[in-house]
């Protein structure tokens, strides 16, 4: 049974799915920013370098990336199918071992909002690690650029979009991942600046 169902609900919006995680499965790990990758406003950000990461650091983001992409994978096939294992015991539930708190209750309700208006997201959007923001014992904070423009939310029963236009589909995304007693990396926040182009 899905926790967070209930009647009454808004329509999802263009881009809510990408706007909450916006990134792609299939990537590598992690990546310097795609130099074919340019902005689609004159107003975007340079990437500012990030600081000089000891190996040990950089095993961390490596690990935490990984987990990253594994969380991505999940979510965008539940997103494109409809299907999710709605177990009962949270930790039984697939993005558990990559996500947690807000973010993941974040993502599974915006699951739930899909399967209730009837929507499905179709595509892949593309992701460049642009930088490794802050690295501490307990914390990652990285910058990801996310590119949206093959992906859209369509309605599954006349296949038609239900995506707000006009929408910017290249911004970048802040990232934080948390260690976790069990010693799993998993990400707890996520904040999209669709304003900012990368």
């Amino acid at each position: 049974m899905n926790p967070y169902s209930h009647s009454g609900r808004k329509a999802v919006v263009a881009g809510l799915v990408a706007a909450i995680l916006g990134l792609s499965a299939g990537c590598g790990g992690p990546r310097a920013v795609d130099p074919d990758i340019k902005p689609n406003r004159a107003s975007a950000k340079p990437v500012e370098p990030g600081p000089s990461l000891s190996p040990e650091d950089q095993q961390s983001v490596d690990a935490a990336w990984a987990n990253f992409l594994k969380l991505n994978g999940i979510y965008i096939k539940a997103a494109q199918t409809g299907k999710y294992d709605w177990a009962p015991d949270i930790t039984a539930r697939p993005m558990y071992a990559y996500s947690g708190g807000r973010y993941m209750s974040a993502l599974e309700r915006d699951l739930d909002v899909l399967a209730e208006q009837g929507y499905v997201r179709t595509g892949q959007p593309s992701v460049a690690l642009r930088r490794v923001v802050s690295v501490s014992e307990t914390s990652i904070v990285v910058e990801a650029c996310v590119d949206d423009a093959g992906t859209d939310t369509v309605d599954k029963k006349t296949g038609k979009s239900v995506a707000a236009p006009k929408q910017n589909q290249r911004y970048p995304v802040t990232m934080r991942a948390g260690l976790y007693p069990d010693g799993a990396w998993r990400w707890v926040e996520s904040q999209a600046d669709r304003g900012a182009s990368c």
